[in-house]
């Protein structure tokens, strides 16, 4: 054993995945997490902490002499964390402040990709309701309205009809309902096809693929319902065929890394590309600068190698030599919900039969722990995670453990990776 103390920043699923992954890694000696959930106290010690403050992180991280920091959401990217963290010689895994442009702005990331050939929708860029309705009489509908600054993965909305439209402007424009993230808009052409994501790891110069998912991003079964941070995900996806990737790495991942390096700010982290495939073609629907979730919880638990040193060589620039080891297995989260989600929930249920999960197979997101209890505090409750020889296989044991645990109100879709096996 060493003595390596990680932090790992965040509260959801995906932390509480990265924190299970790195406390059976043999260099790492203790965890921490800021603040962590209900579930990360388990393996990691947990650090009431404002996130979004980075003089108090900075503060967390001399007080328990941490020796790296993993930056697990968008917005402390977006603030700067790395950028404040390495000034203060401080060794910190994430996208600095600039690059984390291609997730905090989507206008950024659109101009980027037209600079370097990157395929993409159509886009304009419009700053009024005025110049929206332009792009609408000129384009016709369909399209996608997204607003151009972080708005809690909320901020796009697909305008089908005229009332869709007419609401999708009241919210950006009239209601400001994004505050200054929709002072300016990406209004896109409407792509129809398959989506999935792509998982790289990046050190600045090279890059490997951790592992591609597909999503689940409605509330409800059948793709119905209002848009949630995703209900639930597996890994890998049939859709990832050899012609994909390579068309993905090629066209997408490669010139974007030679975007930033041209740009002054290579860039070190994760890369999440999400690709729309249209006649058998990737386009670049979104990039986000850090791991999805809940992708995180099928990805990781398939990596064999030990997640500290693959991180540590990102850091180190050694990324080439690293000869990446993925488990052959599928694996397959379900997200357990409270009832309400994603508008308004009860918290503060007890939640009951954790004890009879093993590990690795239940990741904690809205929990906080009380009195020795686990109580409901979100409305991503619970991840459970299923692993098997196949898709069928894995999707039989997630929805086994999605059934044994119990608390009020619980919701779960009962549909998550059926899409997958239709592709086969």
């Amino acid at each position: 054993m060493s003595d390596k103390r990680v932090m790992v920043i965040g509260s959801g699923g995906r932390e509480c995945a990265f924190a299970w992954k790195l406390n059976k890694d043999n260099e790492v000696g203790q965890v921490y997490c800021a603040p962590g959930n209900g579930g990360t106290s388990a393996f990691a010690i947990n650090i009431d902490c404002d996130i979004n403050n980075n003089n108090e992180i900075l503060e967390q991280v001399i007080k328990y002499k941490i020796d790296l920091v993993l930056v697990g959401p968008e917005a402390p990217l977006a603030n700067g964390i790395v950028d404040f963290l390495k000034t203060n010689d401080i060794n910190v895994f994430g996208p600095d402040k600039y690059a984390s442009q291609l997730e905090s702005s989507k206008l950024f990331a659109r101009e980027v990709m037209a600079e370097y050939n990157i395929p993409q929708p159509k886009y304009k860029k419009c700053s009024s309701a005025e110049e929206v309705l332009e792009v609408k009489n000129d384009w016709g509908l369909p399209i996608v309205i997204k607003a151009d600054g972080l708005a809690a993965g909320k901020g796009v909305i697909i305008c089908e009809d005229e009332n869709s439209f007419n609401e999708a402007l009241d919210l950006m424009f009239k209601k400001s309902g994004f505050g200054d993230a929709s002072k300016s808009v990406s209004v896109e052409e409407c792509l129809y096809g398959e989506e999935l994501s792509i998982f790289a790891v990046c050190d600045g110069q090279d890059y490997k693929i951790l592992n591609t998912a597909q999503d689940h991003k409605r509330a409800y079964d059948n793709d119905l319902g209002p848009n949630t941070g995703g209900m639930g995900a597996y890994s890998p996806t049939p859709l990832s065929t050899e012609n994909i990737l390579s068309q993905t790495e090629n066209k997408i991942i490669k010139p974007i890394l030679t975007a930033m390096k041209d740009k002054g700010h290579p860039y070190t982290g994760f890369l999440y590309v999400g690709i729309m495939i249209v006649n058998n073609e990737p386009y670049v629907i979104e990039f986000n600068v850090r791991m999805g979730d809940p992708e995180t919880q099928v990805v990781i638990p398939l990596l064999k190698d030990s997640f500290y040193s693959l991180l540590n060589s990102c850091l180190s620039g050694n990324l080439k030599n690293v000869n990446l080891e993925i488990s052959s297995k599928t694996a397959v989260t379900i997200v357990l919900a409270a009832d309400g989600y994603p508008n308004s929930y009860n918290k503060g249920m007890e939640i009951f039969e954790l004890d009879q999960i093993e590990d690795g197979s239940v990741f904690h997101a809205g929990t906080t722990l009380v009195d020795k209890k686990i109580i409901t505090s979100g409305g991503r409750v619970l991840n459970v995670v299923g692993i098997g020889d196949n898709l069928k296989d894995a999707i039989l044991k997630a929805y086994k453990l999605a059934e044994k645990i119990s608390f009020e109100g619980k919701f779960f879709r009962k549909d998550i990776g059926k899409k997958g096996l239709s592709y086969k």
